[in-house]
């Protein structure tokens, strides 16, 4: 078996590979880079750590050939003009909290609110669009959206009292709480469907590598897998890529994680709509053409998944 493991990558495709892994949604990919499950797919990756906007002009301008990175931004981007193509999933809910100063106890009272955002084309903005859009709240007229460079600096905002209140994830939660804040609604709970965590390629790179994209797929598929059935090592991974040591919020992120996570992660016609609906521009492209599960379904369907997880 190992003979031919080896046999396997030393005639492998390449392929560059775009991904930060410092959040609980990429844990998959974590443990796919990590236990080196690409290798046994056959396919050689060489890791390339970046934020999602760059990785998606890296995606267009070629040098990358798959990324692990906000749908939504692949979105934004394939109704530009830019030939990304969504052909999995990891995340396809909004799995953030929304936490608040303890006299806000309701959604109305977030009127004449600061709420803490990031730049347009990030996740955390795209789901501060779901929230007040579900919140009925105009976020132009009836509260302001703050917005920081980046992520680390949300949670900040919020403990030092500059928002009113801002989405949350693990292990900011825990520190949410032990604060004395309060969390108005659990977005994962809803679960919205939102391409918040996907795997994205191109058209161009599906047309000339689809038997390395599907390797990588089943890579993928395989970090679910143990992320879904061996929480020890799941719980390592994200203790090093993390850089957390507290056990409690370790179990905190690693549980929001597999909340999130489905088997065969489809992204729904759904969750696409969502954001659509969110637009403000007109659309002049049909926005389910960016998805493309016809290779996951294919994988699916052949069985895969199924000795997958039957496998000890």
């Amino acid at each position: 078996m190992l003979a031919h493991t080896c046999a396997m990558v030393w005639g492998a495709e390449t392929l560059q590979f775009g991904f930060s892994g410092a959040t609980a949604t990429q844990l998959a990919g974590s443990l796919a880079v990590e236990h080196k499950l690409f290798d046994i797919y056959g396919v050689n990756v060489e890791f390339t750590q970046s934020a999602g906007t760059t990785m998606i002009r890296a995606l267009d301008s070629g040098s990358l050939q798959v990324a692990i990175v906000g749908g939504g931004q692949a979105l934004s981007a394939y109704l530009k003009g830019v030939d990304v193509r969504i052909i999995s999933g990891l995340v396809n809910i909004v799995p953030f909290q929304l936490w608040a100063k303890p006299e806000i106890s309701q959604l109305k009272d977030l009127k004449g609110k600061l709420i803490a955002n990031t730049p347009p084309g990030t996740s955390l903005n795209l789901a501060n669009q779901i929230l007040l859009m579900r919140a009925g709240l105009d976020p132009l007229r009836e509260v302001k959206l703050v917005a920081f460079g980046r992520l680390g600096l949300v949670s900040q905002a919020l403990f030092t009292g500059v928002v009113d209140a801002a989405l949350l994830s693990p292990p900011d939660t825990i520190e949410a709480r032990r604060s004395g804040l309060r969390m108005l609604l659990d977005l994962a709970t809803a679960r919205i469907p939102c391409p918040f965590t996907s795997v994205v390629t191109t058209k161009a790179v599906l047309e000339k590598s689809p038997a390395a994209l599907d390797r990588f797929l089943r890579g993928i598929l395989h970090g679910i897998k143990l992320a879904l059935t061996n929480p020890d090592m799941a719980k390592k991974t994200i203790s090093r890529n993390m850089r957390l040591t507290d056990p409690e919020a370790v179990e905190e992120v690693y549980q929001r994680a597999i909340a999130a996570y489905e088997r065969v992660p489809v992204v729904p016609k759904e969750a696409i709509e969502t954001v659509v609906k969110l637009s403000t521009v007109p659309v002049n492209r049909n926005p389910f053409g960016v998805s493309d599960m016809t290779m996951l379904d294919r994988i699916d369907k052949e069985g895969f998944v199924k000795a997958l997880y039957s496998a000890k």
